[in-house]
């Protein structure tokens, strides 16, 4: 009887996944640095350069001993625009990347009927994505279904994005999971997010960052010219150039990087602090109405604001991949760059749209301005920046209806950012973001 229970045991042990090594040993071909690496890619797709490279910094942070919080970006915009180009870079690191097509959160801790609890055990993705970089093509499909399964599915994604492994059950197999250290990076891509599923994210608390590629339009002479020199080729050339730089990276530090913090500057780690705690308001979910008795009046519930302990953590932590990509062992103005751009693409487009221009023109903005800048109408520009008066960021002046606004001569109705927000006009915040934040306006 007791050999019987060793024999099950001894096959038990056999079927479970063996545990992923954090460090990789990879060998380059040949090793590329950083600014060979920058170079190829802005030859063939200068577009995409800054996608690309906070792609690095994504997958640079597997190196780096203390992380532990996984980071999850995705790469936003229109079809066509570059995201999937973007993601292919990476796709030959069948060491570090894990890619796939067809997702969805179910898959991490499988309960399929029609599996043996053996096969499960080899199918799950949470022990096969340990230590590596998830990478899914599109996520836009998850985003597209009913309110209730987006909140279903999101709520699986952010449990795992805790890194902390996850146990779920049912009634064929019971609990079934996985607890422990289970990091891992997830790069994505999908169509612009739609408001229903911001809110769903703000209610949850989403885990997820975004960076829109925001390609330029091409003229006919560029889209000609394409025609001649195969897109197809400059992907491949852009492939392996990162592949080897990855592996060139991992070689350099085949044990990892003990990363020390005493060696960052203190005033740029208060600078990430700043950034995740507008975020953290930015990506608020809040319910905004007008009910209408004579008159137009604005109600609201009390904004869901996370802490912004765990963005301020995974902004630094993509500050630090930044700099390991780049050489560094300490952060630098450089690496800001990156995370702030990330930092002010993750909240609702509306919201982080007014929050730019209000950096760019000194703290104020009317409502003819969010008017022209969002291409919206008035009683929607009305309805945002009262928006963004309930999350704490800008006082009002002047009555937030639509019906009051007197063209002969009143003043307009305007939003200035809130006196402990005004570093964020200041020209050191400025000369920070101006190159990249600028573009998006």
């Amino acid at each position: 009887m007791s050999m019987k229970f060793e024999e099950i045991k001894s096959k038990t042990k056999e079927q479970l996944p063996k545990a992923n090594e954090r460090f990789v040993k990879l060998e380059p071909k040949t090793k590329i640095e950083i600014s060979e690496w920058k170079a190829i890619i802005n030859d063939n797709f200068p577009d995409l350069l800054f996608a690309a490279e906070a792609g690095l910094s994504v997958v640079g942070q597997l190196l780096i001993e203390d992380i532990k919080n996984p980071f999850a970006l995705v790469y936003v915009d229109v079809p066509s625009s570059g995201k999937t180009i973007t993601l292919n870079f990476f796709s030959t690191l069948k060491d570090l990347v894990y890619t796939t097509d067809n997702f969805t959160p179910a898959s991490f801790v499988s309960h399929s009927a029609n599996k043996k609890k053996e096969e499960l055990l080899r199918n799950d993705m949470l022990p096969q994505i340990q230590y590596r970089t998830l990478m899914i093509r599109d996520l836009a499909p998850i985003f597209a279904k009913r309110d209730e399964d987006v909140q279903a599915m999101l709520g699986i994604l952010i449990r795992v994005l805790d890194g902390e492994g996850l146990e779920t059950n049912s009634g064929l197999y019971g609990k079934r999971g996985y607890v422990g250290d289970y990091l891992f990076m997830l790069l994505s891509a999908s169509t612009p997010i739609r408001p229903r599923v911001w809110k769903v994210m703000g209610n949850l608390g989403s885990r997820l960052f975004f960076l829109y590629i925001d390609g330029s339009e091409k003229d006919e002479e560029t889209l000609a010219n394409q025609l001649k020199n195969s897109c197809r080729d400059k992907e491949i050339i852009c492939r392996e150039a990162t592949e080897e730089f990855i592996k060139t990276l991992w070689n350099k530090y085949p044990q990892g990087v003990s990363w020390n913090k005493e060696n960052d500057d203190p005033s740029l780690m208060q600078i990430i602090a700043r950034f995740a705690k507008v975020l953290a308001r930015l990506r608020s979910s809040i319910n905004v109405w007008t009910e209408s008795f004579g008159q137009k009046n604005y109600n609201h519930t009390q904004p869901i604001t996370e802490m912004p302990d765990r963005l301020n953590q995974l902004l630094y932590n993509l500050t630090r991949g930044h700099a390991l990509v780049c050489g560094r062992e300490n952060i630098s103005k450089e690496d800001l760059q990156t995370t702030l751009r990330v930092a002010l693409d993750s909240a609702p487009p509306n919201r982080s749209k007014i929050f730019k221009h209000l950096i760019y023109n000194d703290g104020s903005l009317s409502t003819n301005e969010v008017i022209e800048i969002l291409g919206c109408s008035r009683p929607t520009a009305l309805k945002l920046m009262e928006e963004m008066a309930i999350l704490g960021l800008v006082d009002t002046f002047g009555n937030m209806s639509d019906e009051t606004e007197n063209y002969g001569g009143r003043p307009e109705q305007k939003i200035t950012l809130k006196e402990k927000y005004a570093w964020f006009i200041s020209d050191g915040c400025k000369e920070l973001i101006n190159h990249n934040v600028r573009n998006g306006l």
